[in-house]
């Protein structure tokens, strides 16, 4: 019962680690922690082996469900970054714009164009 319990406690952790509010500026500090905690559970996962008790079934499926929020979790925190990057792309680009509003094409919309031009 050993490993299961150890994947069981490292998955509890991780559940904690991930369901905490994660504010921009912990972001990086709290992605390392989770990778820690993946890479402790991945090589304990290696250990499992069946046939397992009924008690390693009930923490088996605890896991299960736990994972399922998990990874919900860390779906979430992946589109809030992608989502932050997209701002601070959009941001640079407007901020470039206007600080050299005449180094970007002309846009023609609205204007008269001359198709002799």
């Amino acid at each position: 019962m050993g490993v299961v319990r150890d994947v069981w406690l490292v998955t509890k952790q991780l559940l904690e680690a991930v369901m905490a509010p994660w504010p921009p500026e912990e972001r990086e500090a709290r992605m390392a922690v989770v990778d820690e905690l993946l890479r402790r559970r991945e090589a304990l996962l290696q250990k499992l082996r069946p046939p397992y008790s009924e008690e390693e079934q009930e923490l088996g499926s605890e896991i299960i469900v736990w994972n399922q929020e998990i990874e919900a979790r860390l779906r979430r925190v992946c589109e809030e970054i992608r989502r932050d990057l997209r701002m601070a792309g959009a941001k640079r680009q407007a901020t470039v714009c206007y600080a050299h509003p005449y180094e970007q094409p002309l846009s023609f919309d609205g204007m008269f164009y001359d198709k002799r031009r």
